[in-house]
């Protein structure tokens, strides 16, 4: 299998030369401070007057929207309002001066941004939070995309960035993942420890994919929230189930438009009958007191599936899967939650 990917991931030519005129001046910089945002002794950030308190020129960035920006490079102080950007850096060894409001506790790997300033949740920014922080940088991306958010961000410093990964294609997810990872890197001198991460991540599901589409193995996604259970297929929020490690659809009838998915009953596992059945928690991952996703299907119609009878009903991890599902570590757990119904 070759994955899809949406643009060829290499330096743009405006982005490879500034690189390139950085290079000396970077390289102490960054052996220095490791490529931290908050590296000792820098200066305040710019607040809104857009002097930047980076200390390595610019780079020129493609946005979600396939705008051209140039941001700083190697910014001090650095806030961002989406878990997936905020993964992602935290996977490159950025340290970050502001980030989102976690509703349900973070994974391991993110528990030293644990006393990192929070700048309201994904979806409702603090705008003066983060105007009191003075960034240098805003990242927003995911639900904090919108164009309403960037006029906001704008008012507090002209440095603002949309990194969201927007697909209409399930097939074009990875390649974003990866173009989105990748200039993330580049802003902070990281590109090649970026492409690194991804190669390794892209490899895996490589794998998986051959594995799965030779032996024509059946995946069903479902979402259970408050006793409530929903069916993705292909081409959904989670086609990447099928497009990228290559489950075949069960043919169940789902609606692809509706992010929560297709409302569905009991008999609905017995009529389309999965070989394995990934399962995510929604209520757990949002912080939301429910029933358990694997109690609400313990019952007597999902026990004659094919998946219950092999034991190939597996909980997703829901921080990778929901939350911040455009990051390299979340691939990386994705990939791990995967093999499990193997």
């Amino acid at each position: 299998m070759k994955l899809k990917l949406h643009r060829p991931l290499q330096p743009t030519r405006a982005r490879s030369a500034t690189i390139a005129t950085l290079t000396v001046g970077l390289a102490l910089t960054l052996t220095a401070c490791g490529s931290d945002s908050g590296a000792e002794g820098g200066s305040a950030g710019s607040g809104s007057d857009g002097a930047s308190g980076a200390t390595g020129g610019t780079v020129t960035i493609t946005d979600s929207s396939g705008e051209e920006v140039e941001v700083p490079a190697n910014p001090e102080t650095v806030v961002v309002t989406d878990w997936s950007v905020t993964r992602t850096l935290n996977d490159l060894g950025v340290e970050l001066d502001g980030i989102p409001a976690s509703t349900a506790g973070l994974p391991e790997d993110l528990a030293g941004l644990a006393d990192v300033t929070t700048v309201g949740t994904v979806r409702e920014p603090d705008f003066e939070g983060i105007s009191a922080l003075e960034p240098d940088l805003v990242i927003i991306a995911g639900r904090s995309g919108t164009p309403e958010v960037l006029a906001e961000m704008k008012k507090i410093t002209p440095n603002v960035i949309d990194m969201s990964v927007r697909w209409e294609d399930p097939a074009d997810q990875l390649g974003l993942i990866e173009e989105r990872t990748v200039d993330l890197g580049s802003i902070f001198g990281k590109e090649a420890e970026a492409q690194a991460l991804m190669d390794e991540a892209t490899s895996a599901v490589e794998e998986i994919h051959d594995e799965v589409t030779a032996a024509g193995t059946k995946a069903m996604m479902v979402q259970v929230s408050g006793g409530t259970v929903s069916a993705y297929g292909p081409g959904s929020r989670f086609g990447i189930l099928h497009e990228a490690f290559g489950f075949a659809d069960t043919g169940a009838p789902v609606d692809t438009e509706n992010s929560h998915g297709q409302e569905i009953s009991q008999e609905f596992f017995t009529q389309y009958n999965p070989d394995v059945i990934y399962v995510l928690d929604r209520s757990k991952t949002i912080g939301e007191q429910a029933q358990g996703a694997l109690e609400v299907l313990n019952n007597g119609l999902v026990d004659t599936t094919n998946a219950a009878k092999n034991d190939k009903i597996v909980e997703v991890e829901g921080f990778s899967w929901y939350i911040a599902d455009n990051a390299p570590s979340s691939i990386t757990t994705m990939i791990e939650d995967v093999r499990k119904g193997l």
